[in-house]
């Protein structure tokens, strides 16, 4: 029997089927490139985006007690929109992540980061559905929104860009993104030095503020520092964008590109400067013998040392008429070293002093230590004694300290799972007598524990915490091993942008000790670490 004819059609049926499975895996990988390039402009998108848009927003907050935050309509400018932004975005790239693993069989790496990232989120979930107030934790407060759901996004964009891969050219890319927030936050804080509020101009007050009623306008005299919401922000978040462009500049084989970045770092700088505040400066201080040993590891030393030399030089060419026009740049700078101010005419320590003893004279004339009954002045036996106050004054890191026991306090009380995220005003004791020993005044709300790991402690408890602890350990000696380990990695342009990642990761890390994490500028850490993550799995499926 001839069997021939069978086998042909057989082979070419064979072939036909091969070449159908072919076009469908061509089909997947364009597909999938397709997704890739479409969440790394989402993702690009929320670094440009959320850490600059401000405008105001009113709504309407229900205080879940009764208590000094009272119920009612309540306006806030640097957070609602940058919370709804990143909710969008975040949501897209999810969507887009899910089609890619579920339709397009993409594999996601097995490793500790993902298991510690899981308990994280499980541990930030399971926070709120216990915290005494849930929708507050869920939401955060109208002024910040940084809760649970905030934290959600964070942990999704982590993810997600922690399982892609990315080129040279696409990490640079998030790099520039950053630009616009610093141009932007430096012009805005020279205005301020220079006594100019860009709300007097007209276009700028209309976009913010025109969407609110005139009742509801900010009060007379409202500065806007820039586009986040305190003056301690912006020194924290401009000292790790300095950190990032100088390290960048310093290793950088592209001349046009190390001149721009030196420019962009002492932009950077001019941020921490005129916020007056001291954490930013601490933490480029902290930093600064990371960069020279990274010099000294490196080949290109010459090179390196020259940009840092031309770098402090300009920077003291900037410091000096920002502390000419404003003393107290010294006094949060380089007087956290040198106590004496060359640039005031009269120190602040006396001039302290002198107010402290006015106003102790005057309240021993107009505010006796003792009250007596009518009629009762010889009799002592019915003395009413005025509870002994503390004297106002202000305790070690302006009253962070202080803030941080009390935090502490709270925490063991809740252990597990924290209090939820956000909720602090609520369970601090604000009645405290000691907040004036602390502040100088009992006229402040403790809305914060001004302390990044503290506030997650806090609001979501020890397991939270600690998988935090153990997914940033595990980037950072990771991300060192790839660094040291393969030369042609540390020499190469990738190197060279991973170790200013790093930098920039280790810098948030340390100013977040003083400072909490605000919606504003975590998703710049959080992708960032997620490009840290991708980088060192791609180091890692090539060794395997």
């Amino acid at each position: 029997m001839d069997y021939n004819k069978y086998y042909k059609k057989s082979k070419a049926n064979s072939e036909r089927k091969i070449e159908r499975d072919d076009n469908i895996n061509n089909i997947d990988v364009k597909e999938s490139a397709t997704i890739d390039k479409t969440i790394y402009i989402l993702l690009t998108t929320v670094l440009v985006i959320v850490p600059l848009f401000i405008k105001a927003h009113l709504s309407e907050y229900i205080s879940p007690k009764l208590t000094f935050l009272s119920t009612g309509m309540q306006a806030d400018i640097f957070s609602y929109y940058k919370y709804i932004f990143l909710i969008i975005i975040t949501i897209l790239i999810g969507i887009l992540f899910l089609y890619k693993v579920f339709f397009l069989q993409y594999k996601i790496s097995k490793n500790y980061l993902n298991l510690f990232l899981g308990i994280l989120a499980v541990a930030i979930t399971l926070s709120a559905v216990l915290s005494p107030y849930k929708s507050l934790a869920l939401h955060g407060m109208y002024n910040r929104h940084e809760g649970t759901i905030a934290f959600i996004c964070y942990i999704v964009l982590f993810f997600v860009t922690a399982n892609m891969k990315f080129s040279t050219k696409q990490i640079s890319g998030f790099l520039y993104s950053l630009y616009p927030f610093v141009i932007l936050n430096m012009v805005t804080s020279l205005a301020i030095l220079n006594g100019k509020n860009l709300l007097d101009i007209g276009w700028v007050h209309n976009f913010i503020l025109g969407s609110i009623p005139e009742e509801a306008q900010l009060s007379e005299g409202a500065q806007l520092w820039g586009t986040l919401s305190n003056p301690n922000y912006n020194s924290g978040i401009g000292s790790i964008l300095a950190i990032l462009f100088l390290t960048w500049a310093l290793f950088d084989k592209n001349k046009l590109r190390t001149a721009i970045n030196v420019v962009m770092g002492l932009c950077s700088l001019v941020i921490v400067l005129t916020s007056l505040s001291t954490s930013g400066f601490l933490t480029i201080l902290t930093l600064f013998p990371f960069i020279i040993l990274a010099i000294l590891v490196h080949k290109q030393k010459g090179k390196a040392l020259l940009v840092l030399g031309s770098f402090l030089i300009l920077a003291t060419a900037l410091f000096i008429p920002i502390a000419n026009k404003n003393p107290r740049v010294w006094d949060e700078t380089i007087g956290f070293i040198v106590k004496e101010n060359p640039f005031s005419s009269q120190p602040q320590a006396s001039l302290m002093f002198i107010e402290h003893d006015v106003k102790k004279g005057l309240n021993e004339i107009f505010l006796p230590d003792r009250a007596y009954a009518e009629g009762s002045e010889i009799d002592t036996n019915v003395k009413f004694n005025i509870p002994t106050l503390p004297e106002p004054g202000i305790g070690a890191g302006t009253g962070r300290v202080y803030n941080w026991e009390k935090t502490l306090e709270l925490v063991k009380e809740r252990p597990l799972f924290g209090y939820g995220l956000d909720t602090f005003p609520y369970f601090f004791p604000q009645n405290d007598p000691a907040i004036i020993a602390n502040l100088g005044t009992s006229n402040i709300i403790f809305d914060k524990p001004h302390n990044m790991l503290l506030g997650l402690l806090y609001g979501s408890g020890f397991f939270a915490f600690l998988s935090f602890i153990a997914i940033m350990i595990l980037i950072v000696f990771k991300q060192l091993k790839v660094y040291f380990k393969h030369e042609k990695h540390r020499a190469g342009q990738n190197g060279v942008l991973t170790l200013s990642i790093l930098l920039l990761g280790l810098a948030y890390l340390i100013q977040g000790l003083f400072n909490d994490s605000i919606v504003a500028a975590a998703p710049i850490f959080w992708i960032l670490m997620g490009v840290l993550a991708a980088n060192i799995n791609q180091y890692e499926e090539t060794i395997d």
